[in-house]
């Protein structure tokens, strides 16, 4: 190494003094309380990146700090780099379990690193290690983009856990990933959780393992029996709140008028100190009881924010996205009218031009709300319109029963909407077609339950006592 090159290198390094003298001293002060036998040091949260490479280079002398810094574990790059969250919060909490289980396929060891479970989030760590493998396979046409697959329990479709995945990250020690689940179904105390890894960077094989998965006992804070809040046909109560260590689990009972089978409640959540909780799964449905005058959901949502011990109460702030499957009506002489069924939006049609296999559409949308819309929901509704064979059409038959019946070459989709002037709210939306297409054999199908989902029914907040 030439000395110019790394003296010009060593003095544009940035030396944050601070934080540099906070590695120094809880170096020294680690490196004192060491033992022999100590295992897992871990380098404290606050030092950075910069500040442990400048520490490392310097080459102090006071060999506990060397040996601190030495053992800065893999687990903390993976938590600290590419793992979720909840796992990262896990971690700086030390409350994920270590582990150290191998799996040999075809030349390439798979090393399950750590394991973490909250409320119902389950997450791991892993580490590949092979001569024969390289990042670069990432790349390749076909291959998975987080450069592994794997599959949970039997392989069977119906039993996997919907989750996340982190690419495979290069590391001094090989390649480490990190996987976090929400479970579907309740486990047991004694649950290991079985996970196949099929490929790993191009690389075919079978690593199997049953993952040890501890379990802790989430708190359970008592709710105020008129935690309710009510608007029309609408209503919100909550039921539970299961305060886990990163996350939280709010469960609640809403009611909506049988046409609005669905809406979709959302949450927005606020602690007392007015920071909103992150949403991981909003409304998972658990059970629905429908009567003649109301559809009764109790639902489920996870935060994966935790709440504060120094909160006293949570606001929470429901809101109702209103749906409708698109109305669908042939073509007439222009100008014709095509109107929502529930909400009363219509658009008039006032030319409809073919031309070089294009179709274009030019129409007005009439007794919209453009105050509680933005520009990208016009633009989403013009792409949205689509063209549907008409005699592929089932005569009042709902969204499910309707895209069942539909054919491979049943519908034509929009492609370049535009919006022609926003104040007259006039759109347009083209089609490219087939040299064989026959504009009497269609009908349109729009989209107008865009404009509900993004004008939502907001209910009054309640504010919910946890301090008990």
């Amino acid at each position: 190494m030439k000395k110019d090159w790394f003296d010009e290198r060593w003095n544009s390094i940035e030396v944050p003094e601070e934080e540099l003298d906070k590695v120094i001293t809880n170096g020294i002060q680690a490196g004192k309380k060491e033992t022999p036998n100590k295992k897992h040091w871990k380098l404290p949260a606050m030092v950075s990146s910069a500040a442990a490479s400048l520490v490392l280079v310097s080459g102090l002398v006071f060999s506990p700090i060397t040996e601190v810094l030495a053992k800065v574990p893999l687990l903390k790059i993976v938590y600290d780099e590419i793992s979720f969250p909840v796992g990262s919060e896990l971690f700086s909490k030390q409350l994920v379990t270590e582990l150290n289980e191998t799996a040999t396929s075809n030349g390439v060891d798979v090393t399950i690193t750590s394991a973490y479970y909250d409320n119902t989030l389950l997450g791991i760590t892993f580490k590949v290690t092979s001569d024969q493998l390289s990042i670069e396979a990432m790349d390749r046409k076909n291959s998975p983009q987080a450069g592994y697959s794997y599959y949970l329990f039997d392989g069977d479709e119906q039993n996997q856990w919907g989750g996340s995945m982190s690419q495979l990250k290069e590391t001094e020690e090989g390649f480490v990933g990190s996987m976090e689940f929400q479970q579907r179904k309740s486990i047991g105390e004694d649950f290991t959780l079985p996970i196949t890894f099929t490929s790993i960077l191009g690389k075919k094989g079978t690593w199997k393992f049953d993952i040890p998965i501890e379990q802790r006992t989430p708190e359970k804070i008592k709710i105020d029996e008129h935690a309710t809040t009510t608007k029309g046909d609408y209503s919100f109560s909550l039921n539970s709140i299961t305060k886990g260590e990163a996350t939280t689990i709010l469960n609640y009972t809403t009611t909506r008028p049988p046409i609005g089978e669905d809406d979709r409640f959302s949450l927005d959540v606020v602690d007392a100190q007015g920071n909103q909780l992150e949403k991981r799964s909003i409304g998972k449905t658990l059970d629905v009881n429908e009567t003649k005058g109301s559809i009764k959901v109790k639902e489920q949502s996870l935060l994966t924010s935790t709440l504060n011990e120094k909160d006293d109460y949570i606001v929470i702030h429901p809101k109702v996205s209103r749906d409708e499957f698109d109305t669908i009506q042939p073509f007439q002489k222009t100008t014709f009218e095509i109107q929502s069924k529930r909400f009363g939006y219509k658009i008039v049609v006032e030319n409809v031009q073919m031309n070089h296999r294009q179709l274009t559409i030019d129409y007005y949308l009439k007794n919209v709300n453009q105050e509680k819309l933005k520009k990208d929901n016009f633009l989403n509704f013009a792409n949205q319109i689509k063209l549907i064979r008409s005699e592929d059409v089932i005569a009042e038959g709902d969204g499910q029963a309707q895209y069942e019946a539909l054919k491979d070459d049943s519908l034509i989709y929009g492609n370049n909407g535009k919006i022609i002037n926003q104040g007259e709210l006039h759109l347009q939306s083209t089609f490219k077609l087939e040299s064989n297409f026959d504009l009497k054999e269609y009908s349109l199908m729009v989209p107008f339950g865009i404009f509900s989902s993004n004008a939502p029914i907001e209910l009054d907040p309640i504010k919910v006592d946890i301090s008990s």
